[in-house]
């Protein structure tokens, strides 16, 4: 059937609605998964088990690498050449403990088999192993321009690494597989250390991708509507039967179970001026044994849902109460041989070690004792069966399905029982509710087990500042231990870097990236089914869309009447309200009440610039829910419990969840600076930022740190404002429902809502235009991070100039070249980003970046990068191909309903969009290169922020009026 291929298995699984066939290719030993079905977004995906000996992130390095040119396509980056022209939906690499995955998908039948090829001959053929240059760019290198320099080390990877480790949950997680699982792979760091990256030498480099990077130790796949024979034969005749069979030793090893738990105790690096008290973090975690079926993975999957995630879960309830700390989260080895369970205390102390050990057993004993409540049990299950039903309709369900297969078809076993849900979950069910499984799992697993560590990770003031002065004297004695002639191979070296960096690729090696033709794809704009209905205030929008048995409504209610000064507690009452008790239902109640009802509520306060009016903006607060038919008119009743019956007077409830809260903003600004910062620079022109500065910014991060600073003292004129918001903010006039399902649920669906909607009241009050004042204030916000993020944002409004589809191609063109090969390439951060948005502001960015100075000069001189722009016009109808997408992009049925929702608030339509495309499509070279003019002019306004490490902001103070130091 599959020539030159042995059938292993095959059979329909409902469940993921596929076609499923197991092979094994007969000379390589290759091992090919198909999922074939209706699902136009094909994925093809190829994997490694990779196992790395030290932490030198050599899986990570050869993952940027192989994507950096090939046998058949010479470009510097093929990788980002098909990212300019590609219609791919997903494309990436992936580095996990075990295994390195090349995930890619398209909808585009020709430029799906063009990125399968691509991916395919960099992985088994890629240059890197004969340009040094490469590994030197994306892992580290001495950087050496003149001999009286100071010798430094740069690469993409090492600061991607310090980036990532600049958040103490990286290093926390790093540490429990290291306790863990010490006699096994997943004791070293396959990303990489930062200071012990330098190790990784290039011949270790090349050696390891020889021995790995063999189809007798690959994993591929198939999904989706391609014609699988047609795929098998390709991948057979072009690539597979050019290899032998290999016998590879790639045991990832046996964890020997402990006799005794483990105390272990760490440091992770905060600034030197900043207060280390309550910022330890101390974490519980302990090794199931291997990972055998799908069922264990549920099994710790509720185990984490019951006893950690959800509201008034066990641990995390007894956690938070006993005031050791300020949040507590979950920790497990994720995607690797072994199931753990784990759950860390954030922001506590050292000290605090025998009471959280404490508190964990006596928690866990007494859910052993008495029992888990059976409607948490069934709330629990119900999340999950959810999640599994919109996986069926998710975006990126071939990707998912992927990665998800590994956890069992890397070691041995058959990938098709990881994706046979539903018999799985019936099968628990009732061991679960009625065995006490889950129970016996607590008592036999974690309570008896003594395969367990208690981690204690501990804040340092300017550890990494120590780390970073050792290194710079290491590299000094380094330099002046070298010679003569090995300091000028370095300065070579280096210059070699940089001129391979400047240096474009030639129009032949350009020839051999495949290109799509305008003709080859689809030239349309997203068309999501929308009725359009009036029922006295309220607007009724319906979206008759298959929704595999979902269906999902928002309530979507006017905020104009609400002042800027109720703005902070406004987003205060939001943040809230899910977690605070209800009138005749305790928090914990309606949390379980929640899932075994619905797939989830959620709420959040959003604004949305008005399509005629690019200068107005309205506030809108909406409620989102997910349920299934029997369950309309329980939905409805939770609803209104939230709506109308939360009570905001638990002092020590709004303090445990608005700790959490500022805990996670705080973490936000460390982790995504370039998203806060560009905010942050909106805000000094924008109303609109002004108002999302205080919904969820770094005002209202600020207000919410001051708040529980002086808790006792606020608290109570706090409450008063916020019943006040909380008791208006929902009004009937200007409602919008918006319901997304098959329309044959429409009516029953409408009519319940309206009548929960005619329960709250038509306020006549005023409306304000929400005009703020804004000024340039050139900030820095210094962090603890080790990288930084440098922001800019301007308005074109100023200049008069409205949106145009020629932005968004200029928006891919200098993302991908100027931004990438200057900010990335070059200056060595894990990424960048030019950005033009329908509001008709210029953003720009960049990402975990070792530098500030270099980097804003980039942004200033993108107008002269423009004025200076040479592209062809095949090059030019290439980015235009990839930019297509954009107007008809990969939307789940709630997106699809969302999106049609965002259309109408805004005023806007489908029309707008095709002239965009239109616009778009026949854009020309010299109109880009005449938007140059007003780059410049933009740029005058000098809007930048920079989020990053604190020395770096130091050291560049003259660019800033005022820095702002958020933890103290």
């Amino acid at each position: 059937m599959f020539k030159g291929y042995k059938l292993i298995d095959k059979k329909y699984i409902k469940d993921v609605n596929s076609d499923c066939t197991l092979l094994e290719h007969e000379k390589t030993g290759a091992r090919i998964f198909l999922m074939e079905n209706e699902d136009d977004n094909k994925t093809f995906g190829i994997g490694f088990k990779t196992l790395p000996k030290d932490n030198t992130g050599i899986c990570h390095i050869i993952e940027h690498c192989v994507l950096s040119g090939s046998r058949k396509y010479k470009t510097k980056e093929p990788f980002m050449d098909m990212y300019k022209v590609s219609m791919a939906t997903f494309l990436n690499a992936l580095t996990f403990p075990d295994k390195t995955v090349y995930p890619v998908s398209s909808r585009n039948e020709k430029d799906f088999e063009n990125l399968m090829d691509v991916y395919l001959d960099a992985v088994f053929y890629p240059v890197m192993k004969t340009d040094r240059r490469i590994f030197m760019q994306e892992g580290w290198h001495y950087e050496l321009e003149n001999e009286n320099d100071e010798l430094n080390i740069k690469g993409v990877v090492y600061n991607e690494m310090k980036g990532a480790y600049s958040n103490p949950e990286t290093s926390l997680y790093y540490r429990n597989n290291q306790v863990l699982c010490p006699d096994t792979v997943y004791a070293v760091e396959s990303g990489g250390v930062p200071y012990e990256i330098p190790n990784l030498s290039y011949e270790n480099f090349c050696e390891f991708h020889s021995t790995y990077y063999h189809p007798s130790n690959s994993y591929i796949y198939l999904y989706g509507d391609c014609d699988m024979n047609e795929r098998l034969e390709y991948l057979d005749k072009e690539y597979l039967s050019k290899f032998e069979r290999k016998e590879i030793d790639n045991f990832e090893g046996n964890q020997i179970p402990f006799k005794t738990p483990k105390n272990v105790f760490d440091e992770y690096s905060i600034s030197k001026d900043e207060d280390t008290k309550n910022k330890t973090f101390l974490a519980y975690t302990v090794c199931l044994g291997e990972n055998e079926t799908l069922k264990d993975g549920i099994i710790n999957r509720l185990l984490h849902e019951i006893l950690v995630d959800m509201q008034g879960a066990y641990l995390e309830e007894a956690l938070v109460k006993s005031g050791i700390c300020e949040d507590v989260a979950p920790i497990y080895m994720e995607s690797t041989k072994y199931s753990t369970f784990g759950v860390y205390a954030i922001n506590s102390q050292r000290d605090n070690l025998d009471k959280f050990k404490e508190i964990i057993n006596t928690t866990l004993e007494k859910v052993v004792k008495d029992g888990i409540e059976k409607e948490k049990l069934l709330a629990g299950l119900n999340r999950i069966e959810f999640s599994v039903r919109e996986l069926l309709n998710s975006t990126t369900a071939g990707i998912e399905y992927f990665i998800g297969i590994f956890d069992s078809w890397l070691y041995g076993k058959n990938p098709m029982n990881s994706l046979i849900f539903d018999e799985t979950l019936f099968e628990l069910r009732d061991d679960i509710l009625n065995n006490r499984l889950l129970e016996k799992v607590i008592q036999e697993k974690i309570l008896e087990n003594n395969h367990k560590a208690f981690i204690v990770l501990s804040p340092s003031a300017g550890l990494n500042d120590k780390k970073d002065m050792a290194q710079r004297e290491w590299l000094k004695r380094y330099k002046d231990s070298l010679n003569d002639i090995q300091i000028k191979k370095i300065i070579e070296n280096t210059k070699s870097l940089l001129e391979y960096q400047m240096t474009e690729s030639t129009d032949e090696e350009k020839e051999t990236i495949p290109k799509l033709k305008i003709s080859d794809i689809d030239k349309k704009t997203i068309k999501v089914p929308c009725e359009i209905k009036k029922s006295e205030e309220i607007t009724v929008l319906r979206h008759d869309i298959f929704t595999s048995g979902i269906n999902y409504v928002d309530l979507c209610f006017d905020l104009k009447h609400i002042s800027k000064d109720e703005i902070l507690y406004l987003s205060l009452v939001d943040s809230l309200m899910k977690s605070l008790s209800k009138k005749d239902m305790n928090y914990k109640e309606f949390a379980v009440e929640t899932f075994l009802k619905t797939g989830g509520i959620s709420t959040t306060v959003s604004t949305h610039t008005l399509s005629k009016n690019e200068e107005k903006f309205v506030p809108k607060f909406v409620v989102s829910v997910k349920f299934l038919s029997d369950k309309l008119k329980d939905t409805a009743n939770l609803l209104k419990v939230l709506l109308k019956d939360t009570i905001y007077n638990d002092k020590e409830r709004i303090k445990e969840v608005l700790l959490s809260l500022k805990t996670s903003l705080e973490q936000d600004v460390v982790t995504a600076g370039h998203a806060v910062g560009i905010n942050r620079a909106r805000s000094y022109y924008s109303n609109k930022a002004s108002y999302e500065e205080k919904v969820r910014g770094i005002e209202f991060l600020k207000f919410l740190q001051d708040l529980m600073e002086n808790f006792d003292e606020k608290i109570e004129n706090v409450i008063e404002k916020m019943e006040f918001v909380y008791n208006r903010m929902l009004k009937r006039n200007g409602v919008i429902l918006n319901i997304t399902t098959l329309k044959e649920n429409f009516e029953q669906i409408e009519e319940t809502f309206i009548s929960l909607l005619n329960e709250f009241p038509v306020i006549e009050d005023e409306s304000y235009n929400f005009t703020f004042e804004n000024e340039n204030l050139k900030e820095a916000i210094s962090t603890s991070s080790d990288v930084n993020y440098v922001t800019f944002a301007a308005d074109m409004k100023a200049l008069k100039i409205k949106y145009d589809g020629k932005f968004s191609l200029l928006s891919k063109i200098l993302s991908t070249t100027y931004m990438h090969n200057n900010i990335r390439a070059i200056g060595g951060a894990y990424g960048a980003g030019f950005g033009i948005t329908r509001d008709s502001e210029v953003t720009m960015f960049s990402y975990r970046d070792p530098n500030i100075k270099s980097t804003k000069e980039t942004f200033l001189n993108v107008g002269k990068y423009v004025s200076e722009l040479e592209i062809s016009d095949e090059d030019l109808e290439g980015f235009k191909i990839s930019v297509v997408k954009e107007f008809d992009p990969l939307m789940t049925p709630k997106q699809k309903g969302k999106f049609s929702l965002s259309l109408y608030i805004s005023g806007s339509d489908e029309e707008e969009l095709e002239l965009y495309l239109e616009q778009l499509l026949s854009a020309t070279t010299e109109e880009i290169k005449s938007l140059a003019g007003v780059l410049n002019e933009i740029l005058l306004q000098d809007n930048f922020v920079v989020v990053g490490n604190s020395e770096k902001i130091k050291e560049n103070k003259d660019e800033f009026k005022k820095v702002i130091n958020l933890k103290k």
